[in-house]
């Protein structure tokens, strides 16, 4: 069955279509649009409908035919956890999970939907990732895509996507990967390819740019252009842009810390790499900043690299490959 990507970001919506043959995954197609409005945060109809007719013209743009889609839910509104179990059948763990999740999970069961997948296996222990997603919000993405003509056939967290667009760098290594988006940041520890740790914290791309404004008093998309064009680097503009946005950065980097020295405490490891993604990530001297801060190697995401393409698509994909992790990850979904 043929199906596409959605990502519906904060600041754009981006759709892809991969193919395969020889178990290679091959680019059909890849595009972006700005998010119209408030995006998926807005509870007016109007808003809605307009994210519809944005998500139809980047189809249209895209030349995409497919109408199956599947959907990442965004990690700022879904309960991401993982969760340590005895050894047990997977029958028992979805019946065990029930139990767990009643106590940890902030609303009602009977209000959301919750899926879960094995991440790490031994002799007497199961890792299970859980994903719990209010109701509402799974209503507000269906009468979304109906309004664009469009058939989900599944949801998936941004967690689980990322990981699946990254395993390949360094699949061996215990690494840190650091979405940071347009509102907040994912931070995944994985160990090979077995989820240790996931957290979201409301603070990135859009916190960044706030910064920016204020602080040089700026209008918003002045801000925005400023922080990409001049980020941490302290050569530039008098370094005035790097002063105001430091202090955000340093919220993200103090989690950074904190996930680095949980897996050192708790999981007897340590993390050897960060890989950094999202529309946020590649701002200029972040890399370098969280390398001198930390003391690790940093790299930026290319989910690209591990697919065939028209090689004059090079330069272009360079520049969104940080910003589609997510969707490249959606796309290789398989079963």
């Amino acid at each position: 069955m043929s199906f596409i990507s959605l990502d519906i970001g904060s600041n754009s919506i981006k759709i892809v279509q991969l193919g395969k043959k020889d178990n290679k995954f091959r680019l059909i197609s890849v595009g972006q649009i700005a998010t119209p409005n408030l995006g998926m945060a807005s509870e007016a109809e109007h808003d809605l409908v307009v994210i519809a007719e944005a998500i139809k013209k980047l189809r249209t743009e895209s030349k995409i035919a497919p109408i199956q889609v599947v959907v990442s839910l965004p990690e700022s509104f879904v309960f991401t956890r993982v969760i340590d179990l005895p050894a047990m059948s997977e029958e028992e763990i979805g019946q065990a999970l029930k139990w767990e999740l009643e106590e940890i999970v902030p609303i009602p069961l009977n209000e959301a939907n919750f899926d879960w997948q094995i991440v790490g296996q031994e002799l007497t222990k199961v890792s299970v990732l859980v994903a719990v997603a209010p109701n509402t919000l799974i209503s507000k993405y269906l009468h979304v895509l109906e309004l664009a003509q469009l058939q989900p056939i599944v949801f998936e967290t941004e967690v689980l996507a990322v990981c699946r667009a990254l395993n390949f760098i360094s699949p061996g290594e215990s690494k840190l990967l650091v979405d940071i988006g347009a509102r907040s940041t994912n931070i995944i520890a994985l160990s090979g390819k077995e989820v240790v740790l996931t957290r979201s914290i409301p603070t990135a791309g859009q916190a960044l740019s706030r910064a920016v404004a204020n602080g040089l008093g700026l209008d918003p998309e002045v801000a925005e252009e400023y922080k990409k064009t001049y980020g941490i680097l302290p050569d530039q503009l008098e370094g005035k842009v790097a002063e105001t946005i430091t202090p955000i950065l340093e919220v993200i980097e103090s989690e950074i810390i904190k996930t680095i020295n949980f897996v050192k405490e708790k999981q007897k490891g340590s993390i050897e790499m960060i890989v950094l993604s999202g529309g946020s990530s590649n701002l200029p001297g972040l890399s370098g900043e969280i390398t001198k801060k930390i003391g690790l190697e940093v790299q930026l995401a290319n989910p690209f690299s591990q697919l065939t393409y028209d090689q004059s698509l090079t330069p272009q994909l360079m520049k969104l490959a940080p910003a589609f992790v997510v969707a490249v990850g959606l796309a290789m979904r398989e079963g």
